[in-house]
């Protein structure tokens, strides 16, 4: 197979979606429900949780999306003065049948540039979506999921994936008991809700301190899969290889976002893994 072939075959095109519908999850989280022509064969041949979300410019009623050659596998990016502004977010649900797919957007505040459209989203507006694609947590026997709000639709959609015999443990902090969400979990998989309670998000040390106390079998096949804050989820890391003695290849930890960090300058130099 050439270059060119295997360009074509793992890179998937970028789709111009449009908002079906939105619902408010929680005080801090919003559902938009995406769905257009172009979704489908969304899962024909990419697989995995992530996907970048295009956000339109100021002014733009719709992103101007980079196209894929069908000649030489490559993308063709718009000019920068009119490129959309791209993001990675989670799959949280896929309707083949429906043709629906939503991402749940945390509420960041006026400056995230992603939420920021997500609260002002309306039936008929446009998103483009590239993927999916990228990591998560591989099968073991025991599992350690653990992030802030910003990892929930990750964790949530790996809790609703795993068999109905998974056993482990669940760590989600959130602001106040307000932000919890239901989702359905094997009877034998805990799940934990950490409050800050009006602590700014990425200074507590709730997630890292459960963690660190959490009881976990002894000669058990183990896989954690941590997100958040950067420093909260370096320090989760350590511990986890260090002090755990997890090898790295059963710990995937991924900084989201920075305490003190402006969300572009965070995603711009350190290529993040969500918005």
């Amino acid at each position: 197979m050439g270059t060119a072939d295997r360009l074509r075959r793992n890179r998937p095109p970028a789709r111009d979606l449009e908002v079906l519908r939105t619902a408010e999850l929680s005080p801090s989280m919003r559902r938009v429900t995406l769905g257009g022509e172009e979704l489908s064969g969304f899962l024909d041949q990419h697989t995995g949780p992530n996907i970048k979300v295009f956000v339109p410019r100021q002014g733009q009623d719709r992103p101007v999306l980079p196209r894929l050659d069908p000649e030489t596998g490559r993308y063709t990016w718009p000019e920068p003065e009119v490129r959309p502004i791209m993001r990675t977010y989670t799959v949280r649900r896929y309707d083949e049948t429906r043709g629906e797919l939503d991402i749940d957007f945390v509420m960041h505040g006026e400056h995230g540039v992603a939420s920021n459209w997500a609260r002002n989203a309306r039936p008929g507006d446009r998103l483009g979506v590239m993927g999916p694609g990228g990591k998560t947590c591989r099968a073991a026997d025991w599992y350690l999921l653990a992030g802030d709000e910003t990892a929930m639709p990750a964790i949530s959609s790996i809790v609703e994936s795993l068999p109905p015999t998974a056993r482990g443990h669940v760590l989600v902090e959130v602001d106040t008991a307000d932000d919890r969400q239901h989702v359905q979990c094997p009877p034998d998989l805990r799940w934990t809700w950490l409050h800050r309670d009006g602590r700014p998000a990425g200074l507590s040390q709730q997630l890292i301190n459960a963690v660190q106390g959490l009881d976990v079998p002894a000669d058990v096949d183990a896989s954690a899969w941590v997100a958040g804050e950067s420093g909260v989820v370096r320090g989760i890391r350590r511990h986890l290889r260090d002090e755990r003695g997890m090898d790295a290849k059963s710990v995937l930890a991924i900084g989201y976002w920075k305490y003190g960090m402006a969300e572009t300058e965070y995603h711009d130099k350190h290529n993040h893994d969500r918005d």
